[in-house]
């Protein structure tokens, strides 16, 4: 990771009340990577689309993992669950130096049972 990131490295996502977060700095993502490493295991992924202009490059993904627990006390039946996202990198002297992630988290747990599934 220190290899990858800048020493002032930002991280920007969105709360589950609609507000964006920002995590600032290596050892925040780092924190937040081994919680997110730990609850969903098995990790498969797809990189649909790669765009780079300037120093930004942008990707779309998506995939699937088995959820192992830790998301809003959401219990683990080991479901596997689909994500997708797009994620935008600023890259500034060969390192990423902030990061914007829009993802399906909402998808992600209706896909665990913790949110109604509306009815078509």
């Amino acid at each position: 990771m220190d290899e990858l990131v800048s020493a002032d490295f930002v991280a920007f996502g969105t709360g589950g009340d609609g507000r964006t977060i920002e995590t600032l700095g290596p050892a925040a993502f780092k924190e937040w990577l081994g919680w997110y490493l730990s609850a969903f295991s098995d990790r498969e992924w797809t990189v649909h689309e790669v765009i780079s202009e300037g120093r930004k490059v942008v990707a779309r993904y998506s995939g699937w993992a088995t959820y192992r627990g830790g998301l809003l006390d959401i219990p683990s039946e080991n479901q596997r669950v689909r994500e997708t996202g797009i994620l935008i990198y600023r890259i500034e002297g060969g390192k990423v130096e902030a990061i914007w992630s829009e993802t399906s988290d909402l998808q992600v747990v209706m896909q665990l049972g913790a949110f109604p599934v509306p009815e078509r």
